[in-house]
Order: structure tokens, then C-alpha cells, then sequence
């Protein structure tokens, strides 16, 4: 491990993980592995290393493209959309006003 990734938490193969299955699911779920590398700035042999861990946590699974030198990246569990009925969603906007106002009160007294 390099020095440099030790003292930067955000090079960490973990955050990195974590960084690569933000970017397949906000694509949709499913991201080119050429894509994700460029998107993530990180050379073809990095991007593989985490690729592969994510595929054997089972986090993703990948399909080869034909004709292609490239790989098809998807979510094993793509995530779900959260839905709140009308009741929850009043005492959520509730909620949130009455700490907006409480943030406001307190700016402003001091």
C-alpha cells in the first residue's frame, strides 16, 4: 500500500467501493466499466481490483459486451424507490419547517 493512499482516506479501496456503486446507481444502475474508470479518473488496473471485490461481495455482476473489449457493470440490488404516504410526508414538511425556523431564530439572536 502506498504511502500516499494511507494519509488520504478517499483512495482507500473502501471509499473507493463506495464511490464506484454511487456512480453505477445514479447511471441507472448499470455503468460501462471503461466509463466508471474514466468517471473515477483511475487507470484500467485499479478499476479491475475494484471491480473485482465489488463482484465477489456481490455487489455487482458484470456482462461482456459484444464486440467489445469492455464490460457492462450492474447492481446486484438496485436500489429501491422510498415512498411516503400523504400523512408521513405532512409530518416530514413539518418536521423540517419547524427546524428551519428554529436555525433561523437562533442566526439571528445570536
Amino acid at each position: 500500500m502506498s504511502k500516499n493512499s494511507i494519509n488520504n482516506p478517499a483512495n482507500s479501496v473502501s471509499a473507493l467501493q463506495d464511490r464506484a456503486l454511487d456512480l453505477i446507481g445514479s447511471s441507472g444502475g448499470s455503468l460501462y466499466q471503461s466509463e466508471l474508470r474514466r468517471m473515477m479518473s483511475i487507470d484500467s488496473s485499479k478499476c479491475s481490483k475494484i471491480v473485482g471485490k465489488m463482484q465477489s461481495n456481490g455487489l455487482i455482476y458484470r456482462e461482456k459486451v459484444p464486440a467489445s473489449s469492455t464490460y457492462l457493470l450492474k447492481l446486484a440490488h438496485p436500489p429501491q424507490e422510498i415512498s411516503f404516504d400523504q400523512p408521513a410526508r405532512k409530518d416530514i414538511d413539518s418536521y423540517l419547517t419547524e427546524f428551519y425556523l428554529l436555525y433561523l431564530m437562533r442566526g439571528i439572536s445570536g
